[in-house]
This record gives C-alpha cells, sequence and structure tokens, in this order.
C-alpha cells in the first residue's frame, strides 16, 4: 500500500486495484485534502469552509470517498 500526495490527481483506488491512494495538491484557497485512517478504515476526506445562515464562518469535513475497509487492499 502506497500513500502519496501532491500530484494535483486524487486516487482512491477499489479493492481489487493497486492501493496507490494519493490526497491530490492537498492545499486548496479555501480547504484542505487528505487520506483519513480510522478505525483501520481509510477515506479520502476534505476540510472546508463553509457560510451558515446567520453569517458566521463553519469548518465542516466531508468524506470523498470510502471509509473503506484497509484489509480489502492487503488480500
Amino acid at each position: 500500500m502506497v500513500i502519496a500526495g501532491h500530484t494535483h490527481r486524487p486516487r482512491f483506488p477499489e479493492p481489487n486495484e493497486l492501493p496507490y491512494f494519493n490526497d491530490g495538491s492537498c492545499v486548496h484557497p479555501r480547504s484542505i485534502t487528505g487520506i483519513e485512517i480510522v478505525d483501520m478504515k481509510i477515506s479520502l476526506i476534505k476540510w472546508h469552509i463553509i457560510s451558515r445562515e446567520d453569517g458566521t464562518l463553519q469548518i465542516v469535513k466531508t468524506v470523498l470517498e470510502g471509509p473503506t475497509a484497509i484489509e480489502l487492499y492487503l488480500k
């Protein structure tokens, strides 16, 4: 399994593909992407700023791909 970054091409493979993960370019003007591993599950995520109805800003996490059990990539 390879986890890389900064190619400007996010990659989140299917379990039957080569286990190469990439977060893309990571830092964008209003967001940051990353690979997250929690409870042995892997996801491609994005943290970004949203504007609430009352005008305040809030940072939220959006899951772009996954979560997928890591064991599916190790078979």
